[in-house]
């Protein structure tokens, strides 16, 4: 199963700025790339649908990204901020930021902090709080920023290029999570275009997941399908400070259990099923300090069957994370054959018979 992948939409989405609540820059890209009938929820979030008579999928993948905005500004024209999402401090300091407009006018800041040479052996241990920081723009006086039309409210980014580390296929950028899975959609609904295929396929690029996982509860009430796949970012634990079992380069992440989802076992076992008859490399994820826009899919209405398939990622919530691109192969390969594979059939056996699901009890 071969692929043609344009790596160069990647690299647009991952450098695009779009925190929480201010996605329309994602929506504008999905709708250059996809030619699908397309329609939004109230709250923001995009549905491209590929029409079919057998089952609904809908597969979740978020817009946003961890960010800020500005808080406060002082007489000097630092500019003070609130986290949009969860990022850690020790991770900010002197690193650079694109601070947005409402005019979508761009300025670039560096979030300042004590010179090295200035602090004292015990404070080097401490971590500063986020609402100490500040972002220096270069400039002087509250009266220029507010000149460049600057103002509370508006969007900070973190600031990054996407590139190509020093073996094939690594990649690091900022805002994988979850721009990769947004790239992956596309490249999934690009793909299923033109195929005469029997199920119902909607890709629903949510709003706000990292706030709450707010969009994936609209789209879910306004699709209702029979099955959803959340895809999204994984902690890969291969690194000298991260240890668990996922690690870059050897495959998709099938979500076993996290903080908000439990995922069904017939599900589970039919997926690790088709990855192993088709040579697809895949690794089970356990993930309990976290969740993802399945968390919410699944209480909606009366039951969504729902899970996560996830992109091993390295130094996730900061400026530069690290992913693979096997992994992201992988996981398209995976929905692809979902959609393809999974019959009306085979989806009440996997629901009735849950645990006991397997190829050889099921010759449909």
């Amino acid at each position: 199963m071969d692929f043609d992948i344009k790596w160069e939409v990647l690299k647009e989405l991952t450098e695009t700025y779009a925190i929480s609540g201010f996605e329309e820059d994602i929506t504008n890209m999905l709708k250059k790339n996809i030619n699908l009938p397309f329609s939004q929820d109230d709250l923001g979030s995009c549905l491209f649908t590929k029409e079919g008579n057998g089952i609904s999928i809908m597969i979740a993948t978020h817009m946003d990204e961890v960010g800020f905005v500005v808080r406060e500004i002082d007489e000097q024209g630092y500019l003070y901020f609130q986290n949009v999402g969860n990022m850690w401090s020790h991770v900010l300091l002197n690193q650079k930021v694109a601070i947005i407009n409402e005019e979508k006018k761009i300025y670039y800041g560096v979030i300042g902090g004590p010179a090295v040479h200035s602090i004292k052996e015990k404070e080097r241990e401490k971590v500063l709080p986020i609402d100490k920081l500040y972002i220096d723009m270069g400039v002087s006086s509250k009266k220029r920023i507010e000149e460049l039309g600057i103002k509370v409210g508006d969007m900070i980014c973190p600031y990054a290029e996407m590139i190509e580390l020093n073996e094939e296929g690594y990649l690091a950028g900022k805002a994988f999570d979850n721009r990769v899975s947004v790239a992956t959609g596309i490249w999934l609904m690009n793909m299923l275009k033109n195929e005469n295929i029997g199920n119902k396929v909607t890709l629903a690029a949510t709003v706000q997941e990292e706030v709450g996982l707010r969009g994936a509860r609209t789209t879910a009430h306004k699709v209702f399908p029979d099955l959803a796949i959340a895809v999204d970012t994984t902690l890969a634990g291969d690194t000298p400070l991260n240890k668990n079992n996922i690690k870059l380069g050897k495959g998709v992440a099938i979500n076993v259990i996290d903080s908000m989802t439990i995922m069904n076992r017939g599900l589970l076992i039919y997926m690790e099923n088709l990855c192993r008859k088709n040579n697809i490399s895949y690794q089970l994820s356990c993930f309990t300090d976290g969740g993802t826009d399945a968390g919410n899919i699944h209480k909606s209405g009366t039951g969504i069957p729902a899970t996560t398939l996830s992109i091993p990622m390295r130094y996730m919530h900061t400026h530069l994370g690290v992913v693979h691109k096997d992994d992201i192969i992988s996981a398209l390969k995976l929905l692809k054959l979902i959609i393809e594979d999974l019959t009306p059939e085979k989806y009440e056996r996997i629901l009735k018979e849950n645990y006991h699901y397997s190829e050889e009890n099921n010759k449909t």
